[in-house]
Parts: C-alpha cells; sequence; structure tokens
C-alpha cells in the first residue's frame, strides 16, 4: 500500500509539474508582419521630428550627442533603422518601405557619412548594396561612392592598423565590407573585413562567457553581483550583424566556419541569460533587480538573429523555438497604439535605464528586421494552410496571363493548365464538373522550371481531344506539346518539341490557340526570342505538326521595346488582339485594338489595315484606345513609367463587340482598372475599379488582374487589396469582386460585391470559362511573391451548371 501511495503521489507531482510548464504561444504570422509594418509606419511618419520621441539618460549622465535634434541621415544611428527597414521591405507586400530607402539614397547621393575609416560611418552603405542587388534599381542605388571610400582604405597606412576596436563596429562594417565583396567578385574586401573583424575578437572575445565586451575598458568592471559587464545591445550588434553578415561569405571559403561558429557561441550564452518575461536585461549577467525594466533593442536583435539562426540551419528549432517565441512576444507588448517601440536604451556604450514611452532610431531598425525575420520563420515552420470555402479545383498550379486559354470546358471537364511553383512541373488538372469533384491532376513536363510563364496553352481539337503546348520563359528556343485522348483527359501521349532556328539566344515565350475555320489552320501566337515581338507558327492538322513561322506585330517605340498582346477569337475566322507597344518599365505605353482574318489586319468597324504578306503589322498602325504618358521619364522610386497600361481581359457580346480590359499604373500603390467597349460606332472607355497596390516591387505595374464573363461581358470579376471604389486600404490581401457593368457605368456607379473576405493568402488573376451549359470562375490562391515564389492553388466556384 505504501508503494501504491509513492507512485501516486509522484505521478500527481510530476502531472503538475508538467501542467505548471510554460509553453510559448505561436504567433500569427498576420499578426506579425502587421506589427511590424505599424511600426515601421510610426518610424517613417516621425523621422523628421525624431529628436521628440528620443530616448535620453538622466541629465547627469548626458553627452553632447544626447539632444533633441533629428540625427544626420548618414549617421549610423539612422543606418541601423536602414537595415531593418531593407529586412521589412523583403517581405511586406508595401512598396512604400522600398521606395522610402530609394529616396533617402538618392537624395544623399548615395554616399557614406564623414569619417572615412570609422565603421559607424560605414552603416548607411548596407542599404546602397542591398538595393544595388536588385536588378531593377543596380542603376538607381550606387556603390560607386562606398567603393571608392573602401579602396581609400585598403590602400591607405591607416587603414592598415587596428579600426574596429568596440564591439557595435561588428555591425556597423563587417556586412558593407563583405555585400561588397561579393557583388565586386572582388576577395579583397573580404580579407580585409575578415582580419579587422579577428583583431577585434582577439581583443573583445571572453572565451568562457561566450560574449564580446563592448571594448577594453570593461574587462575590470563588475556588475552588483559581482558578475562581468557584458552589454546587450553590445552584443546584439554583435549577433544581429552576423546574421546580415553570413549570408555574404562564400559558402565554399575556408574562413565561413569561424564566423558560424562565434554566432552559435553567442546563442548559447543567449539561451542560458534569457528573463522570465522573455527579454535580455541591459546587462546580460546582472540580476534582474538590478535591471527592472526591458530593454528592446538588444532583445530585438538577438530575436532577429535567432529566427534568421533557425531559419538558416544554424540553430536548433526545437531549443530555441522557445527563446524566440517568449522574445517576440516581450517585444510586442513594448509597441504602443500608436506603433512606437518603447522601452530603447539611450545611445551609450554600457547597460542602463529605459523608458516606456521614449524610443531611438536604431532600436526601430533592430525591431523590423526581427519582425521580418520572425515572419519568414513562421512561414516557414507554420504556413497557413490554403483551405478555403470555395472549390479547389487543382492544387499546386499557378499561372501567367498572356498565355490563352489556360482553362477550358470540355465533355463535362474542366481542363485546367499550370505550372507548379514547388517543382517547376507543367501540369494538367482534370475537374469533374458534374460530380463536382477532381479527377487527377498530370504532369507533361518534369521540372520544367519554376517560372510561371511557362504555364501551357489549351485547344480542344475537332475529335475532342486537347493539346496543350508550352515554352520556358525565353531561355530555349523549343515549343513543346502533347496531346490527349479524345475520351480520357487523364491519358496523354509522347510529348513533341518544335524547334525554332534563328540567330539570337534568346528563347519563346507565351503561347496562345486560336483555330480559323476558313483557314483550317491552327495558329500559336507566340512572344520571338529574336525580337520579343508577337510572332506565330500555324498548324493544319490541329497541332500534331508546325510551320509557318511569320513575325505577327512588330515594335515602333524608340528603343528595344515588346508588344504585349492578348488574343480573343472574336468569330470561328476573326482573331481580336489588343497590344501595348511596350512594357509599362520602360515607357508610358499605348494600348490598341486589331483584328485578324484571311491574312490581314482590320479595324474594328471593317476597314483594312494591310495583308501580313505585306509584312508584320507596325504597332501604331492599328487603332488606338489609350494614349499613355509617352515617356521614358519616371520618379526615382518608382519602377514603371506613370500613365502605363497593360492589357489583361478580353471578351465579345451577343454582336461580336470587343470589350477590351486593361490595367493602368499611376504609382506603386495606386493602380486602375478601365474598360473600353465598342458598341458598334464607338469605343466607351472609362475606369472601373481601384486595383490597389502592385503585386511586387520588380514588376511594380502587375496588378491581381481581372476578368470578363465570355457569355456577358458586363459580368466582371475583379482581385483588388483595396475597397474597389475608394481606394482605401483595407490592410489585407487581394480579395475577389464582382458588379454587373453597363455601358454607362463607370466607378461612381458599379457596386462591387466581395466574392472572398478576410483570405490569409491573395487571391489574384481570375478566369471564366463557359461550355456546354457550365460557368467556372476560377482564380489563384495561396502564398503568391513573384513569378519564380508561389505556392498557390487554382480555386473558385462553379457559377452555373444545365439544368
Amino acid at each position: 500500500m505504501k508503494n501504491l501511495l509513492f507512485y501516486f503521489c509522484a505521478i500527481i507531482f510530476c502531472f503538475n509539474c508538467t501542467k505548471q510548464k510554460e509553453v510559448p504561444t505561436i504567433p500569427s504570422a498576420d499578426e506579425v508582419i502587421k506589427l511590424t509594418e505599424k511600426v515601421a509606419n510610426w518610424q517613417i511618419k516621425t523621422f523628421e521630428e525624431q529628436g521628440k520621441y528620443r530616448a535620453l539618460p538622466a541629465p547627469e549622465n548626458r553627452k553632447k550627442w544626447h539632444n533633441r535634434n533629428k540625427h544626420h541621415e548618414l549617421e549610423w544611428t539612422n543606418g541601423v533603422l536602414y537595415a531593418g527597414m531593407f529586412q521589412l521591405s523583403e517581405v511586406s507586400r508595401y512598396p512604400k518601405y522600398i521606395n522610402w530607402l530609394v529616396e533617402l539614397g538618392d537624395r544623399n547621393k548615395w554616399r557614406l557619412y564623414e569619417r572615412i575609416y570609422h565603421a559607424d560611418d560605414h552603416t548607411v552603405g548596407q542599404f546602397y548594396l542591398n538595393l544595388h542587388q536588385n536588378n531593377r534599381l543596380k542603376h538607381i542605388a550606387k556603390i560607386g561612392p562606398t567603393k571608392a571610400t573602401f579602396d581609400s582604405i585598403i590602400n591607405s597606412e591607416k587603414g592598415k592598423e587596428y579600426q574596429w576596436d568596440w564591439c557595435d563596429a561588428l555591425f556597423m562594417a563587417p556586412p558593407v565590407w563583405a555585400r561588397l565583396s561579393k557583388i565586386t567578385k572582388d576577395s579583397t574586401y573580404l580579407e580585409y573585413m575578415d582580419k579587422q573583424f579577428h583583431m577585434t575578437y582577439n581583443e573583445l572575445w571572453d572565451k568562457e562567457v561566450q560574449l564580446f565586451y563592448r571594448d577594453k575598458s570593461y574587462f575590470d568592471t563588475k556588475e552588483k553581483n559581482g558578475k562581468k559587464i557584458f552589454w546587450s545591445r553590445g552584443n546584439g550588434w554583435v549577433f544581429g550583424g552576423l546574421a546580415l553578415l553570413i549570408p555574404d561569405l562564400p559558402k565554399d571559403w575556408e574562413g565561413r566556419n569561424f564566423y558560424e561558429n562565434t554566432f552559435k557561441q553567442i546563442a548559447e550564452t543567449l539561451k542560458k541569460t534569457q528573463r522570465e518575461d522573455g527579454a535580455w536585461s541591459a546587462g546580460l549577467l546582472g540580476d534582474v533587480k538590478d535591471y527592472p525594466n526591458l530593454e528592446t533593442s538588444g532583445t530585438s536583435f538577438f530575436a532577429f538573429g535567432i529566427a534568421w539562426g533557425i531559419n538558416n540551419g544554424l540553430l536548433d528549432k526545437e531549443t530555441y523555438e522557445p527563446i524566440l517565441f517568449k522574445a517576440w512576444s516581450a517585444l510586442e507588448k513594448c509597441v504602443n497604439q500608436d506603433g512606437m517601440l518603447g522601452y530603447v536604451q539611450p545611445i551609450g556604450a554600457a547597460p542602463g535605464e529605459s523608458f516606456k514611452d521614449y524610443t531611438e532610431v536604431y532600436g526601430i531598425g533592430a525591431f523590423l528586421a526581427a519582425g521580418s525575420e520572425m515572419y519568414t520563420y513562421l512561414n516557414t515552420f507554420y504556413p497557413i494552410d490554403k483551405q478555403t470555402s470555395h472549390t479547389t479545383f487543382m492544387e499546386d498550379g499557378g499561372w501567367c496571363w498572356y498565355q490563352d486559354p489556360r482553362v477550358i470546358i470540355s465533355n463535362e471537364k474542366l481542363i485546367i493548365g499550370g505550372l507548379s511553383g514547388q517543382s517547376g512541373d507543367v501540369r494538367v488538372g482534370v475537374f469533374d464538373l458534374k460530380s463536382e469533384q477532381q479527377d487527377s491532376t498530370l504532369v507533361l513536363h518534369e521540372k520544367l522550371q519554376v517560372d510561371d510563364h511557362n504555364v501551357p496553352a489549351l485547344h480542344r481539337r475537332s475529335d475532342g481531344s486537347i493539346l496543350a503546348m508550352w515554352a520556358k520563359h525565353t531561355s530555349e528556343k523549343i515549343h513543346y506539346y502533347n496531346i490527349s485522348s479524345s475520351n480520357d483527359y487523364t491519358k496523354w501521349g509522347a510529348t513533341k518539341k518544335f524547334n525554332h532556328e534563328y540567330d539570337d539566344k534568346r528563347g519563346v515565350t507565351y503561347m496562345n490557340l486560336y483555330y480559323l475555320k476558313n483557314e483550317g489552320k491552327l495558329y500559336n501566337f507566340f512572344r520571338d526570342g529574336l525580337n520579343f515581338n508577337p510572332t506565330l507558327i500555324t498548324s493544319t492538322d490541329e497541332g500534331e505538326t508546325w510551320g509557318n513561322r511569320t513575325h505577327f506585330i512588330t515594335n515602333d517605340v524608340e528603343g528595344f521595346q515588346r508588344p504585349y498582346a492578348r488574343y480573343l477569337q472574336i468569330d470561328e475566322n476573326t482573331i481580336g488582339v489588343s497590344y501595348t507597344d511596350a512594357h509599362p518599365r520602360a515607357f508610358g505605353n499605348n494600348l490598341y485594338y486589331v483584328e485578324y482574318k484571311d491574312n490581314a489586319f482590320f479595324n474594328v468597324d471593317g476597314s483594312k489595315i494591310k495583308s501580313l504578306n505585306e509584312g508584320p503589322l507596325r504597332s501604331s498602325e492599328a487603332e488606338k484606345l489609350y494614349t499613355g504618358s509617352h515617356t521614358k521619364k519616371k520618379a526615382i522610386v518608382n519602377e514603371s513609367v506613370p500613365n502605363s497600361a497593360w492589357t489583361c481581359a478580353m471578351a465579345k457580346d451577343e454582336n461580336n463587340n470587343p470589350h477590351i480590359g486593361y490595367t493602368l499604373y499611376l504609382d506603386d500603390s495606386d493602380h486602375r482598372y478601365r474598360i473600353t467597349t465598342w458598341d458598334g460606332e464607338k469605343w466607351n472607355d472609362r475606369e472601373i475599379a481601384f486595383a490597389g497596390k502592385c503585386l511586387y516591387k520588380v514588376e511594380s505595374s502587375y496588378t491581381g488582374l481581372f476578368a470578363f464573363d465570355p457569355e456577358d461581358p458586363t459580368n466582371v470579376y475583379i482581385s483588388t487589396d483595396v475597397n474597389p471604389s475608394t481606394g482605401e486600404d483595407l490592410g489585407g490581401n487581394h480579395e475577389i469582386y464582382s458588379a454587373k457593368i453597363g455601358v454607362d457605368d463607370d466607378i461612381s456607379t458599379i457596386k462591387w460585391q466581395s466574392i472572398t473576405t478576410d483570405s490569409p493568402h491573395r487571391n489574384i488573376r481570375p478566369i471564366v470559362v463557359a461550355n456546354d451549359g457550365y460557368k467556372v470562375l476560377l482564380w489563384l490562391y495561396g502564398p503568391w511573391h513573384n513569378y519564380l515564389n508561389y505556392d498557390s492553388n487554382v480555386i473558385g466556384k462553379i457559377l452555373e451548371k444545365p439544368e
């Protein structure tokens, strides 16, 4: 009985211990990014009056730099803010953060601050070089001034001396030197950084505690409890700096292990010194009673570094995740309702006090880096699933919008062309509309390339079989194609190739399949690699063989330009074409419309323009629907030229009159949707909705797009992340809306109805298809960052079924 009682008591004891053990709450990725953006928005708004909110020590402890003046924009204090702001710009949907940085860099002519040898004055170079690594910003973000300064340091006698004799310097300078080495492919900068870093390490690293002294003046100082003084933010500088530095070190460089090991050793000490409240004291080894306040600058750097370390495999997830979550929980409590981060220790060199209602720009920079890396962490290890109340027609599929048809209905089946964002497989989904069940998803081309431009175009042949045709995104001069069984769309034949022969290394892209009955020809309209112009090949056996390569439309805007075309079957013998005369990134372009039949080009009123035998249509020879800004000039922060257009949707009404939908770029955060409709006598052009922000910065003219009902183009479906009628930012993802739009309606009269609401992922690129009594609305849903980085499903709803 005694033994039984002993075991019972032991079980109760163990149960109570387990019950009392605190399990950190997993934050929401959406809440993390919104809080991080809130802090960034507050800082941008108050940037010019930053002194008003500055944390200052007690009057008796103030130095000359403790004042209410705005820091110079090139000082290290702001440089740290910019580093964090750049990290946020990499994960946020809002272009404002990277645009703010571009404006700052341009305003200051991309130069470093005043002191040539001082690490603090190298800090701003971090965001210069980060922006320069963006292919679209290379011509804007200049690295010349940074390179010239570093060259002068390397070539001077003073530069060979020990420069970085305080641990903060290991955040300020090393990431800039390593990144410059990576960009220029010149190891001289890496070698200089490595030598200076080791000098600092050899002097300030404590092997026993595995932390850095702030500088040598602290070797013999002690905390009140008798332990050594190791400053939280000082080691935060090092730890956060290593998280920025290590990614730019060559993977095969023998010196890389030193930096990774140092990072892991600091992390081990941080694991032991975290407080119960999730923060770290300003003095890492001091008693909590001696540091009663939270301190957010050091804690933010540690949270950033730990999240980065797990994300990149340097730290064990099971060990460090609880530490990370506790740290974030502490930090988020320090953000006030306006978005200001409090409890940032003032400028200093040792542990000190912090204040609830005051902040400092470098602390906010550290917080932005932490929130951005935390968001990446949660999306990696705790992704939001793609469950939805709408029908999932196909999993793991994506598409661009210059290939058509991408979806067709045949034999009560929905046939969907898609490109996997995970494997790069070319895929075809088969969905049974009668039973409303997925039949199968077939891989037509395994691991072709992760790029949504590679989605196949589809065509239903006269025997009921389906032709699929695809190509890589300009990297091959090859069209691939395959044909299904006529009565079982889960069975396909052998893939064939059509090889283009021309003297240019660039390849083809954008397939569009349309049949002209009177010619007995199937057309494949595509963009050619030879001139980046719309070109065609044809088939007289419904896609078994191809030939007759012909230049279709040529650009006449000065410089290297590329008309972008969309196609519409007006009738069995006519194809309508809407196209731009240039890319919005390069020119404030125009929008045109032409009809092609009987081997000739015609205006919408039937008047002939020219025969294709006379040569390709020059872009300006057709009827202009929209006149752009006709300039290549754009603001430093705009990736595209204002007042430029994309053609994005086409349909015809019962009288075969074309309806053309297009997007209008005003700036990165303001796009509009417009429709122009031919009524038999004239074009009726009007604005119908606010399209919201760009999908991503590199292609800032990209929107969520919209679609017409092919049987009734007055039914319109759009994707936007703002209120479609007012442009109000709703703070969420792109949602799908629908409206009935007559010829006299415009944005002031249209009533939009939401189809999706409060979605955790983007809903973009809608399509409506109809045939045999069925009508289906489809769109892409899931994490979608850019054309090379997405994980979307094809979802939607069946709008109509035959009775």
